[in-house]
């Protein structure tokens, strides 16, 4: 199972799309995985015949673990296949005896007597979960390949108890709260409605991100009236070919130079160190109906803003299909987020890890503006660099955002 984002822990095994006995290509598509934000296809990492299935399809698998084997086509697999299965019995199982629990003293007679003995088989994940939540594993139904539970069977498990011993009503329900004296008015009915897999992503990152990122915001002001007009030009010559070039290309495109000429904005910060990328891989802020997904419009370094244009049509069409592939679904190293289409004048945006900033874009608007002392009406857009301290400085980020200013507002420069 590979790990598609930093801080991926399991994937779904949604569908196989080989079977055992058929001969594959290294590169190949070989499965469809879910993880917590996306439907996402991956490729075999050697050339052969799918020797073993090794998981079932709708199972949960963590980051690592076998799936498939692939070799020689009559090949002996027995000794790999029993070594992984050794390998997934010393990682998953827990023995609960009076050896490995180091019990404190205090605890009562009668909780030690409900421990059960014997072995409980959970995923590393669903272990976590349940101790973070005080959930005893022993009350968990598992649903996995051997009884083996999942992180979702800690999720239904936990979302069945209150307090730790307080049954609760279904999600959907309606919960009534006792009531107290108070002057201010009540509120009798509630709902609570758990976080799907997306939105729980959504939330560890984006917390995650503030709570380790020293973020510092800097904006500036666009004047878009001349790329206004190029961009109608361009697409008028285009409309033939069916391909339209939007004000979101031409951000990307700007971005890309300004990129090269400040590369610590296209690096990330890991293991208490900056790590330079070679390529520039613009992630894209796509809505989806159950939350944000950031794809990348990868090696676009050298794109021109037809190619971008088409790429990024291309991988907007493919999130929402769910066809995404895991470099462009984890291999963003800059990050644009765009809610000009919402008429949002300017915003700021949370940003990616590892990646040390991204961009939040507003709407082109007619505005007032100064130009050679006089007050005229241009096409404007404003624009917030959002980085990581710990990577760049306020300066540094002073200088990124005037030379895309700069680039912006000579559009044949983007087009050349």
């Amino acid at each position: 199972m590979p790990q598609m984002g930093y801080d991926m822990q399991e994937g779904t095994l949604v569908r196989w799309l080989k079977s055992e006995g058929d001969t594959v290509a290294l590169g190949e598509l070989i499965a469809e995985v879910e993880t917590d934000k996306a439907v996402v296809e991956i490729e075999a990492t050697a050339a052969g015949t799918v020797l073993k299935l090794l998981v079932d399809e709708g199972t949960s698998v963590p980051v690592g673990e076998a799936i498939a084997v692939i070799g020689e086509q009559g090949e002996d697999i027995g000794v790999v296949q029993a070594d992984i299965e050794e390998k997934l019995d010393h990682k998953d199982e827990v023995v609960v005896d009076d050896v490995s629990l180091n019990i404190n003293q205090d605890i009562k007679d009668e909780e030690i007597a409900s421990v059960p003995t014997g072995e409980i088989k959970a995923s590393p994940i669903a272990r976590k979960i349940a101790a973070e939540q005080n959930i005893d594993l022993a009350l968990v139904i598992g649903t996995g390949p051997g009884g083996r539970i999942t992180k979702n069977d800690v999720i239904k498990a936990e979302s069945k108890v209150v307090d730790n011993s307080q049954p609760v009503q279904a999600a959907s329900a309606d919960i009534v709260q006792p009531e107290t004296k108070t002057d201010s008015p009540q509120i009798v009915d509630q709902k609570f409605v758990p976080l799907n897999k997306m939105r729980s992503q959504i939330a560890r990152v984006t917390v995650a991100s503030k709570t380790n990122a020293p973020h510092f915001y800097v904006s500036v002001e666009v004047e878009m009236t001349e790329l206004m007009n190029v961009r109608s030009q361009i697409n008028e010559t285009l409309q033939d070919q069916g391909v339209k070039v939007s004000v979101n290309d031409f951000v990307v495109r700007a971005a890309i130079e300004t990129l090269k000429k400040f590369p610590k904005f296209n690096a990330s910060f890991i293991n208490e160190g900056i790590q330079f990328n070679d390529g520039i891989n613009i992630g894209i802020a796509i809505a989806t109906e159950d939350g944000l997904i950031v794809p990348a419009v990868t090696d676009c370094k050298n794109k021109s803003i037809v190619e971008l244009a088409q790429s990024t049509k291309d991988l907007i069409a493919r999130s929402q299909s769910g066809k995404l592939k895991p470099d462009e679904y984890t291999g963003a190293t800059f990050s644009i987020s765009n809610l000009g289409m919402f008429d949002v004048d300017n915003f700021v945006a949370i940003i990616l890890p590892p990646q040390a900033a991204m961009m939040a874009v507003g709407s082109v608007k007619p505005r007032p503006v100064v130009k050679n002392g006089e007050i005229a009406i241009e096409q404007t857009m404003n624009v917030t660099l959002s980085s990581d301290h710990r990577v760049v400085d306020g300066a540094e980020g002073a200088k990124f955002v005037g030379e895309l200013k700069k680039v912006l507002e000579s559009p044949l420069l983007l087009i050349l």
